[in-house]
């Protein structure tokens, strides 16, 4: 009777109100916990589509929770197209984390590097310096050298000049003497004898024997023109011994004079070339120590480099933290 009256088949049943009520009450039980459970992962997670999807299912009717069971299986699929996002993310920032371990690695040993070299060029370019301020020093001394033999070669050869000066003079005043004394024999033609240089001939002769008393008075006899040739003659003796004696030493001064200047040109390129050898160690020094001043100068700049670069990958490091931890 009754499928008569609904049309279906007999025996087919008919739901009844506890069936109908049964089920409502099964879908308010899943909704329940599907409630609870979205409320834990909000309160984990602090999601808003996943809070909101808990207040959808809050509100679900029951017949209506199939749309809510569909909008959490949208859900499911932006939670897993979002979660594979973070695993790509994580691995992206696990690769430019170890890039940059590896890059701030390098740069601190590169930098290392470079502290090492500009020490070492530090103790090269002070070195220089030292060997530097020492030759300028020895060149001093060698230029002061030069000057102190050579004024004193001019001090010897100035006192040689005036010596050979006053003996020429001397010369040429005792020759004219002893000309104005053998004049008046030569004019009268008195015959003085050899002329004696040296003064032993002259001062060496004996008194004169006298044949009789040397008490008894001259005769006062006029003397003739040759009479007093003895006494002319040992002056004449003496005055050419004198010239002699200095004209020896006038050859003996300008021996010496030669001598001590051929001492002083010995000395002086003795000298010289020592001069020449410091300028030139003084330029290689120099040459040296700016060569080495500009290498310092570039592993500065590549040191400054460096840690700028260091710098830059602690800042890119500190500026994607926040999206990766």
């Amino acid at each position: 009777k009754a499928g008569k009256e609904t049309g279906m088949p007999e025996g087919a049943g008919v739901p009844s109100f506890l069936q109908e009520s049964s089920s409502a009450q099964a879908a308010a039980s899943r909704a329940a916990k599907a409630y609870a459970a979205l409320k834990h992962a909000v309160g984990a997670s602090h999601s808003l589509r996943l809070a909101r999807l808990a207040a959808k299912v809050k509100l679900a009717q029951a017949g209506h929770f199939d749309k809510v069971l569909a909008s959490i299986d949208g859900m499911i699929a932006t939670l897993r197209g979002e979660n594979e996002a973070d695993i790509a993310k994580r691995d992206q920032c696990k690769e430019e984390y170890a890039k940059i371990a590896t890059n701030v690695a390098e740069l601190s040993w590169l930098i290392e590097k470079n502290e090492a070299k500009i020490g070492k060029l530090t103790e090269l370019i002070e070195l220089r310096n030292s060997q530097l301020d020492k030759t300028f020093g020895e060149i001093q001394d060698v230029q002061q050298h030069i000057n102190d033999i050579t004024a004193e070669r001019i001090a010897e050869n100035e006192a040689f000049l005036k010596a050979k000066g006053d003996d020429e003079k001397a010369i040429e005043l005792l020759t004219s003497a002893k000309n104005k004394f053998t004049a008046f024999y030569t004019k009268n033609e008195i015959n003085m004898g050899p002329i004696q240089g040296s003064v032993k001939g002259v001062f060496a002769q004996e008194d004169p024997e006298f044949a009789i008393s040397e008490d008894q008075a001259p005769d006062a006899e006029f003397s003739d023109k040759g009479a007093r040739k003895g006494q002319s003659k040992g002056i004449v003796s003496i005055l050419t011994m004198i010239v002699e004696d200095l004209g020896d030493e006038i050859k003996n001064g300008v021996k010496a004079e030669a001598e001590a200047h051929a001492s002083w040109e010995q000395q002086m390129a003795v000298a010289t070339k020592l001069e020449e050898e410091l300028f030139a160690k003084k330029v290689s020094l120099e040459e040296a120590i700016a060569k080495r001043t500009g290498e310092k100068s570039a592993e500065l700049e590549a040191k400054s480099a460096n840690e700028g670069d260091l710098d830059n990958e602690h800042k890119y490091k500190t500026s994607i933290t926040p999206d990766c931890d």
